[in-house]
């Protein structure tokens, strides 16, 4: 039976864990049992909602998302997926996530992405056709069209903070963004990688300074989601 991200973490009474897998640049072989190791172990421990599968971290290619998350969505493992905007223009974005809708996948991290790294040959080009604001819009719309077809499960998504910069300057241009993408449709936040309780303390108070009851959680804890009041 599929264990459902989005009934554990629209429940307040629900203490939420999500696992986040980076694949490796192997299609097969003992990374790729590895990771499915992992997914496994987690199903069966009962106390994991999601695993959240990385699109080619740093801007280095790896096996997409994609492949290796419809295999761990097939166990019963629900999957968040990330979804950059550095690798494609705006229809092969779009492609993509009807690919997803297709395959059941609809819980998607929205990410404008990091800088492109090296592939084959040596630097990538980066596309960045879009933002991750963009990105938001963009599914949500997309959603709509599942639902009008007669799928009443449209997208998911959610969308990335950082509360932990050196400057204010930096924190308070991240929140503004954040603001931006929760207007655009995201329903859910997570944290870039941070050690810092009390800037993750900040972010919850700003979110609920302004208004922005969405579920929320650090990262690198796995601590349960901040529900603004």
């Amino acid at each position: 039976m599929l264990r459902v991200f989005q009934n554990d973490i629209l429940d307040p009474e629900q203490f939420v864990v999500t696992l986040e897998l980076v694949p490796g640049r192997e299609s097969t072989g003992r990374a790729v049992d590895t990771v499915m190791g992992i997914a496994r172990d987690a199903f069966n421990d009962g106390r994991i909602s999601a695993v959240s599968i990385t699109d080619n971290p740093g801007g280095n290619p790896s096996l997409s998302p994609d492949a290796i998350g419809y295999r761990i969505f097939s166990i019963g493992m629900d999957v968040i997926v990330h979804f950059t905007c550095r690798d494609m223009n705006r229809v092969g974005m779009e492609s993509r996530a009807l690919q997803l809708a297709m395959m059941g996948m609809k819980n998607i991290l929205a990410l404008t992405g990091d800088y492109a790294g090296k592939g084959f040959g040596g630097q990538g080009a980066p596309v960045f056709d879009l933002d991750s604001v963009n990105l938001q819009i963009m599914l949500m719309m997309i959603g709509q069209r599942i639902n009008a077809a007669g799928d009443p499960d449209a997208f998911f998504t959610g969308c990335a903070v950082s509360p932990f910069k050196k400057t204010e300057g930096e924190c308070v241009a991240q929140y503004a963004k954040m603001s931006r993408k929760i207007a655009a449709g995201a329903q859910f936040v997570i944290t870039q990688l941070g050690y810092d309780a009390r800037k993750f303390m900040e972010l919850i108070q700003i979110q609920r300074h302004m208004d922005l009851a969405v579920p929320t959680w650090d990262r690198c804890t796995c601590s349960p989601p901040g529900r603004p009041s």
